[in-house]
C-alpha cells in the first residue's frame, strides 16, 4: 500500500513528460474497456435484436466517441510523451506544468461521457450531427450536454498539447530535423493537426451547446439556421482528425520495420515530409469529401475530389517505402514485425476501400452504406495494431522485462486476423447495399456476413485478452532484460533513442535515463485545475437551467483556485524562482542598482540582453496560440457567412440592424487605439524603461476596460434584438461575446504583466501580452466590419 500511495503520490503531482505519458496510455487502455463493451452490445443487438433502439444508438455514439477521443488519441498521446523527448534528446516537454494541465484536463472528460447515459439518451452517433444532437424531443436530458461538454475541453486539452510539442520539437531537439526519428516527424504533423483542427470542433460544439440550452438557432432551418453547417464544421475537424489518429501509428511503424528487418528505413527524408504534406492537405478542401450527398455544388466537389485522390499520394509514398524496406533484408518473426506487417495490410486494404468516395458517383451509391464502415474500421484496426506494436517494441524498455514471443506472436496475429474478418463483413455488407446507422439489419441476406464479423470480433478480442495477459505475467514474472538494448538496435546502428539509458526500467517515477531522480519539483496545481476546468461549463448549464447560485460557485470555485496557482507560482516569495521549463521566465530588479542592469530570475544572467532574447522566445508560441484562435473564430466567423449566403431559409430573413454609430463606434475607436500604447509598452520593456513601461500598460488596461464596459452598456441599453431571434442574432451575440471574452483574456494578461513588475522586469509576460492585445484589436476589425457596419463582404 506504501508504494501504491507513493505512485498515487507522484501521478498528481508529476510534470515529467514520460511519466504522464504512462498516464496517457493507462486511460487510453480505460476507454478502450469502455468502447470495446459499447461494441460488444451493437454485435448483440445486430445479431440477436433484443435490446431498445436507445440503448442501441447510445452504444453506438458512445462506442465512436470513446475510441476515437479518449482511447486512440490518448494512447497516440501517451506514445508522444514517452517517446519523443528521449529520441529528440530532450528532457522534457517545453511546457511541463501545461502537458500535466493537458492530461488532468482529460480525465474528467472520460468520467462524464461515461456516465452520460444515466442523464439522458445519447442518440447522436459519434459524430453528433444536428439537429439529432440539439433536438430535445429526441435527446432530451443532460447526457448530450456532458459529451459536449466532455469534448469541448478535451478540444482545448489536445490544442494546448498540439502546442506544446511543436514547440517541444522547435526548441528543445538536440538532433537536426532530418536526423529525427520518423516518430518524431509523424507527431510533429500530429500536433501541428491538432493545433489547427480542434478548435473548429469546439466551435461547432459551443454553437450545438448554446442551441441545446438557450434556443440560440444556429442548425435550426426555420429560424435561418441549417444543419450543414455542423456538418462543415464537424469535418473540417473530422477529416484532418483521421490523420491526427494515424500519423503517430504510421511513426511507429517507421520506427519498429526497420529493426525488425537489420537495415535502415528505405527513402527516410520521403517518409518525413510525405508526413507534414498528408498533414498540410488533410486541412484544406478534403474535408468536403464527407458531404458529396449534402452540398449540391459542382465545382465545390469537383475540387474536393481531386484534392482526396491527391492525399492518397503522399499515404503510397509511405506504403512503397515500407515496402521496399523490406526488400533485403532479413525479417525477425516476432509480434512487433507481426504488428507492422498487419498494420501495412490493413492500410494499404483500407486506403483500396477508400478508393470509391472521392468518385462522386460511387460515393452517392455507397455513402450511406456499411461500405463506410467497412472502409473506416480498416484504418482504425491499422492504427490498433500499429499502437500495440509500439507497446511490445518499447514493453522491454518499460518494465525491464521481456514478453513471451510465441504468445506475444500469436496474439498480435489473433489480433490482426480477427481486425481483417470484422472490416470485411462490414465491406461485403456495404457493397450488397445495407445501410449503415440502422439498429435491426434489414433484410436476411445481410445477416450471414453480420455473423462473419461476430465471429472477427471473438477472434480479436481473446488476441487482445491474449496479449495483455501476455504483457502483465511478464511484467511481474518475465525474464529481466540483458543489457540496455532490448532489440539490439545500437548493433546495427539504429538506436531507438537519443537519450541513452543509464539503467532499465524507464518506468514511472524515473528520468528519461532511467535514473532514479534525485528530487521531484512536481506541484498538484495542474492536476487539480485539469480536473476542475469543466467547472465553468457545468456551472454556465447549471445557471442557463435556474440553478444560479450553484453555477456561480462552480465558476468562482474553478477561478479561486486558479489564481491560487498563479500567485503560488509567481508571487509567492517562497517560490518566486522557477526552475520548470515552461514558466514564464523575467528579470528580476535589483534594488541596489541604479541603472538598468538587471539579473534574470532563472539563470542570474546581469544583463537585460538576455531579457530581451527572453522576449523572442515567446513570440512562437504566442503566434501559434493565435492562429489556434483564429482557427476557433473562423468557425463562428465562417458560419455567419455560410448561412448568409449559402442557407435559403436565412436569405428570407430581414436583415440584421445594428446601431452602429454612437457608442458602439466610440468603443471601436477606443479599442482599436489602445494598440498604439500596447506597442510602445513592449518597446519601453525591452529599453528597460520600467515606469514608462507601466504607464503605456496601465493606459492599455484602462482603454480595454472602457471597451468592455461600452459592450456591457450596450447590450442592456442599446441592442434591441434577442439572441433567440434568428439565426443572424445568434451569431451577433455570439460572437461579439466571444470576442469580449477574448478581451477579459488580454485584460488578464496585461493585469498580471503589471502585477508581475513588483517582482521582476516581465520581458515575456509583456510581448504575449501587447501581440495578443494586438490579434484581439484585430479581430474586431473584421468583428465590427461585418457585423456592425454590414460592409459588402458577402452577396446579399
Amino acid at each position: 500500500m506504501r508504494r501504491v500511495s507513493e505512485y498515487f503520490k507522484i501521478a498528481l503531482t508529476t510534470t515529467n513528460a514520460s511519466d504522464i505519458g504512462i498516464m496517457y496510455i493507462i486511460l487510453a487502455l480505460v476507454s478502450l474497456v469502455i468502447g470495446s463493451a459499447d461494441a460488444s452490445m451493437i454485435r448483440v443487438q445486430l445479431t440477436f435484436n433484443d435490446m431498445s433502439a436507445v440503448t442501441y444508438y447510445n452504444a453506438v455514439s458512445l462506442h465512436g466517441i470513446f475510441m476515437i477521443f479518449f482511447m486512440v488519441m490518448p494512447f497516440s498521446t501517451g506514445l508522444g510523451n514517452y517517446l519523443v523527448p528521449r529520441m529528440i534528446g530532450a528532457r522534457d516537454l517545453y511546457w511541463p506544468k501545461i502537458n500535466a494541465l493537458s492530461f488532468w484536463i482529460l480525465v474528467p472528460a472520460v468520467i462524464m461521457t461515461a456516465v452520460s447515459p444515466l442523464f439522458g439518451p445519447i442518440n447522436t452517433g459519434w459524430y453528433m450531427y444536428a439537429p439529432l444532437s440539439t433536438d430535445l424531443a429526441v435527446n432530451g436530458g443532460y447526457g448530450v450536454d456532458l459529451v459536449e461538454i466532455a469534448l469541448i475541453v478535451a478540444g482545448l486539452s489536445t490544442t494546448l498539447t498540439g502546442i506544446n510539442f511543436i514547440m517541444t520539437i522547435l526548441r528543445l531537439r538536440k538532433v537536426k530535423y532530418f536526423k529525427m526519428p520518423l516518430f518524431a516527424w509523424s507527431f510533429f504533423a500530429t500536433a501541428i493537426l491538432m493545433m489547427v483542427a480542434l478548435p473548429p470542433l469546439t466551435g461547432g460544439l459551443v454553437m450545438a451547446f448554446l442551441e441545446r440550452n438557450w434556443n440560440l438557432p444556429f442548425f435550426n432551418y426555420k429560424l435561418g439556421g441549417d444543419p450543414v453547417l455542423w456538418q462543415q464544421l464537424f469535418w473540417f475537424f473530422g477529416h484532418p482528425e483521421v490523420y491526427i489518429l494515424i500519423l503517430p501509428a504510421m511513426g511507429i511503424i517507421g520506427e519498429i520495420l526497420p529493426r525488425m528487418v537489420g537495415r535502415p528505413i528505405y527513402g527516410y527524408k520521403a517518409l518525413a515530409l510525405s508526413s507534414m504534406a498528408i498533414a498540410f492537405l488533410s486541412v484544406f478542401s478534403v474535408w468536403m469529401h464527407h458531404m458529396f450527398v449534402s452540398v449540391i455544388n459542382p465545382i465545390a466537389n469537383l475540387i474536393t475530389s481531386a484534392m482526396t485522390m491527391a492525399i492518397a499520394i503522399p499515404s503510397g509514398i509511405k506504403v512503397l517505402n515500407w515496402t521496399a524496406t523490406l526488400y533485403g533484408g532479413r525479417l525477425r518473426f516476432t509480434g512487433p514485425a507481426i504488428a507492422a506487417l498487419g498494420f501495412i495490410a490493413l492500410f494499404l486494404v483500407g486506403g483500396i476501400t477508400g478508393v470509391f468516395f472521392p468518385l462522386i458517383p460511387l460515393d452517392y451509391a455507397f455513402n450511406g452504406t456499411y461500405l463506410v464502415v467497412g472502409h473506416f474500421h480498416y484504418m482504425v484496426f491499422a492504427i490498433l495494431v500499429g499502437l500495440l506494436g509500439g507497446v511490445m517494441y518499447y514493453f522491454p524498455y518499460f518494465t525491464g522485462k521481456r514478453f513471451d514471443h510465441e504468445l506475444g506472436k500469436t496474439s498480435m496475429l489473433m489480433i490482426v486476423v480477427g481486425a481483417f474478418v470484422i472490416a470485411t463483413g462490414m465491406t461485403i455488407d456495404g457493397v450488397l447495399g445495407m445501410p449503415r446507422r440502422y439498429a435491426v439489419v434489414p433484410a436476411p441476406m445481410y445477416q450471414p456476413f453480420q455473423n462473419f464479423i461476430d465471429v472477427g470480433a471473438v477472434i480479436e478480442g481473446l488476441g487482445l485478452l491474449l496479449l495483455v495477459g501476455t504483457l502483465i505475467w511478464a511484467w511481474l514474472r518475465g525474464p529481466r532484460v540483458v543489457g540496455l538494448d532490448p532489440w539490439g538496435g545500437e548493433a546495427i546502428g539504429l538506436p531507438d533513442f537519443n537519450i541513452r539509458p543509464v539503467a532499465l526500467p524507464l518506468t514511472f517515477g524515473k528520468e528519461m535515463d532511467g535514473s532514479e531522480p534525485e528530487h521531484r519539483h512536481g506541484t498538484f496545481y495542474p492536476a487539480v485545475l485539469g480536473l476542475m476546468l469543466s467547472f465553468p461549463a457545468i456551472g454556465f448549464l447549471l445557471i442557463l437551467h435556474g440553478m444560479l447560485p450553484e453555477g456561480l460557485l462552480s465558476i468562482l470555485a474553478f477561478l479561486g483556485f486558479g489564481v491560487a496557482w498563479m500567485y503560488h507560482d509567481y508571487f509567492k516569495p517562497s517560490t518566486f524562482a522557477m526552475p520548470h521549463v515552461g514558466s514564464l521566465p523575467g528579470v528580476k530588479v535589483s534594488s541596489t542598482v541604479t541603472s538598468p542592469q538587471v539579473t534574470t530570475e532563472s539563470e542570474g544572467v546581469p544583463t537585460i540582453e538576455r531579457g530581451i532574447e527572453q522576449a523572442k522566445e515567446v513570440k512562437t508560441p504566442i503566434l501559434l496560440f493565435i492562429i489556434a484562435e483564429i482557427f476557433l473564430f473562423s468557425s463562428f466567423i465562417g458560419g455567419y457567412l455560410y448561412v448568409r449566403n449559402i442557407t435559403p431559409s436565412a436569405q428570407l430573413l430581414p436583415p440584421l440592424r445594428v446601431d452602429w454609430y454612437g457608442l458602439p463606434l466610440a468603443m471601436t475607436v477606443i479599442l482599436l487605439s489602445s494598440s498604439i500604447p500596447a506597442h510602445f509598452s513592449h518597446h519601453f520593456m525591452m529599453k528597460g524603461k520600467e515606469k514608462l513601461f507601466k504607464a503605456t500598460a496601465a493606459l492599455t488596461f484602462l482603454m480595454g476596460l472602457t471597451f468592455l464596459s461600452g459592450q456591457i452598456y450596450e447590450f442592456t441599453h442599446i441592442v434591441h434584438f434577442t439572441p433567440q431571434t434568428d439565426v443572424f442574432t445568434a451569431f451577433f451575440y455570439s460572437i461579439v461575446w466571444l470576442h469580449g471574452f477574448h478581451v477579459m483574456m488580454g485584460l488578464t494578461l496585461w493585469g498580471f504583466t503589471l502585477l508581475r513588475t513588483t517582482k521582476i522586469r516581465p520581458f515575456q509576460a509583456a510581448t504575449m501580452s501587447t501581440y495578443y492585445w494586438h490579434f484581439v484589436d484585430a479581430i474586431w476589425v473584421v468583428v465590427f466590419t461585418m457585423l456592425y457596419l454590414q460592409l459588402p463582404i458577402y452577396h446579399p
